[in-house]
């Protein structure tokens, strides 16, 4: 004979294991957020609530509470109350929820904190019921506890649900182990928010609110810019615009059952080709921020009921672990009556595909990979044929943002009257260096050296720069240095501290002729020549144990021995040196 043997079950432990199953403070809060959205809400709003208000928003470890108020259908004390069990009856929710296993608002609110309050109404009045999981754990029985509306409550309902209905839900007792800062929670949310929830706030016009800014909706695919830029040509695609790779199409997924996917396609920019043609405005990073590029963003956005359960998956191996890829963006809009072949976990943030699924999705998608992966890499192509142009001018446009180190770790800063007595030498100096060059130049063009007191602004450019040329900033490539070597710093009050580079030494030549094609090497070579340069300046300036005259013929020597040394190698090593070295078997 079977038997049928009750067994008790310890609720705290349980309740305890169902707040650690993984969610985030971003993750929670969400999964609540569904449920205002399922009652209908038109205005959602999140406060967080600091424990010390005078604590930068920075800090971790600083939140009090959360509460989420909405402002949708509420509920009256039975409805509240189901809503409260562990489980809720699959009839609590309709064929288009958002909720899958009436776990979401207790899993996810004891995720953060040990008490929740859920506060609501139908119209008809507000009820009050607390949750402890201390409680519970002590008591091993799963139970809420009718409470009264307080002050502080009311103040709320005044505040932001004026028209009787609606609700609030408070999560207190936030746990102090490493919980994140209020601004880390609020960053996050601005972008988690406005992805999950897109089609509810673009498409049904709900407004959701952390504190009293709105959150925008961020399409992930940016398709009113793939409906701008039209379909992409793999082989000509220079990474500059959003373009449709697949346009929404509906695959089966099951004939028998009549269970269908809507998929959809896009190529997002490529963030290196900003960062040459906008040289020094830091324009890549405003395109990965602006279109949410990086190694976790790239892949399928999942929606399940127009709501995101899975942020950029990878579906199993269907897309690739490969940077390639970065651009790749896919969106796949599935109902309810899919749910079995995208399992989908209790956070509703991560899902696993049948066997049929993932052959039907990988069916689509391998011709939309190989245009993906193949425009990615034209683009890096074009962006090299940019860099190549003239590494000069990109080496002088990297620097136009770059601020030098002021001063040292260890080393005194100079006095006022010691820093302009040593600028004063320096600038000296310098026109000394200008008025000796033009005349030189005069000189080369058969004509007598002249008035070298009052030069003209061209006469001073050619000379420092040995062409006129406003995209030269910093670093100069010249024909004559003093002494024929390598280099010399140059400074003015104009351009600041500069390098001259003789691009005639026998190391420069070999650098920009015998490495021709090596631009990525010549802009390198550029810059240290810059940081040389700049380190010879900050020595004049700074330094001030050592005569100021003594310290130019020690840095000048420097230059001197270290231009014979490089020259004497290329000599020597001319053929075994990169691009032509050989590798020599021992």
């Amino acid at each position: 004979m079977t038997e049928s043997i009750p067994l008790d079950i310890d609720a705290g432990r349980l309740l305890f294991g169902l707040s650690r199953i993984g969610y985030t403070t971003s993750s929670a809060i969400c999964d609540i957020i569904d449920n205002s959205i399922r009652a209908n809400a038109t205005v959602i709003r999140l406060l967080i609530i600091k424990e010390r208000k005078d604590f930068a928003d920075s800090k971790k470890n600083n939140v009090k509470e959360y509460l989420i108020i909405d402002d949708g259908d509420g509920m009256n004390r039975d409805a509240l109350l189901s809503a409260l069990r562990l489980g809720s009856s699959d009839h609590d929710y309709g064929g288009n929820s958002l909720s899958k296993f009436g776990l979401g608002l207790k899993s996810a609110s004891f995720s953060q904190g040990d008490i929740l309050d859920v506060i609501s109404s139908d119209g008809n009045g507000f009820n009050k019921f607390q949750i402890s999981l201390p409680s519970i754990m002590a008591s091993k029985v799963y139970a809420a506890t009718e409470k009264d509306i307080d002050s502080l409550d009311q103040k709320i309902i005044d505040d932001y649900l004026s028209e009787g209905k609606g609700t609030i839900i408070r999560i207190s007792n936030i746990r102090k182990n490493n919980h994140p800062s209020v601004s880390n929670t609020i960053n996050e949310l601005n972008t988690k928010v406005g992805v999950i929830y897109y089609y509810f706030i673009h498409n049904d016009n709900q407004d959701i609110f952390i504190g009293n800014n709105k959150v925008l909706g961020i399409d992930p695919l940016f398709l009113d810019e793939a409906n701008v830029n039209g379909n992409l040509n793999e082989n000509e695609w220079d990474g500059t615009q959003v373009k449709w790779i697949e346009k929404k199409k509906t695959v089966t997924l099951d004939d028998e059952l009549g269970i269908t996917a809507d998929i959809e396609i896009t190529q997002l920019p490529y963030p290196p080709i900003f960062k040459i043609k906008h040289l020094g405005e830091a324009k890549d990073a405003e395109i990965r921020r602006k279109y949410l590029i990086e190694a976790s963003n790239y892949g399928f956005y999942v929606y399940r009921n127009n709501r995101l359960i899975s942020w950029a998956s990878h579906l199993n191996g269907i897309i690739p672990y490969d940077q390639d890829f970065y651009a790749f963006r896919g969106r796949i809009n599935i109902d309810n009556s899919a749910d079995d072949f995208f399992n989908i976990d209790v956070k509703k943030s991560s899902l696993t595909l049948s066997e049929e699924a993932w052959r039907v999705i990988s069916d689509v998608t391998r011709e939309a990979k190989s245009k993906s992966r193949s425009a990615w890499l034209n683009a890096g192509r074009i962006r090299r044929e940019i860099i190549n142009k003239d590494p000069n001018e990109i080496a002088n446009k990297l620097l136009s943002e770059y601020e030098q180190i002021e001063i040292l770790p260890g080393d005194e800063l100079p006095t006022e009257e010691q820093a302009e007595q040593r600028l004063g030498l320096i600038t000296n100096d310098m026109a000394t260096k200008v008025r000796l060059i033009v005349k030189m130049m005069r000189e080369d063009k058969g004509e007598e050296p002249g008035d070298l007191e009052n030069l003209t602004q061209e006469e001073k450019e050619e000379a420092v720069k040995g062409e006129i040329n406003p995209q030269l900033s910093k670093i100069f490539r010249v024909s004559s240095v003093t002494d024929n070597l390598l280099w010399e710093p140059y400074y003015d009050t104009d351009l600041g501290n500069c390098v001259r580079i003789n691009k005639l030494h026998r190391f420069a030549l070999y650098i920009y002729e015998n490495n021709a094609d090596n631009q990525d090497l010549q802009v390198t070579f550029d810059l240290m020549m810059l940081q040389l340069s700049d380190s010879e300046y900050y020595a004049y300036k700074n330094i001030t144990d050592f005569d100021y005259e003594q310290m130019k013929s020690i840095l000048w020597n420097f230059r001197r021995i270290a231009s014979e040394f490089l020259a004497h190698m290329v000599r020597k090593l001319e053929n075994e040196l990169p691009p032509n070295y050989t590798t020599y078997n021992e």
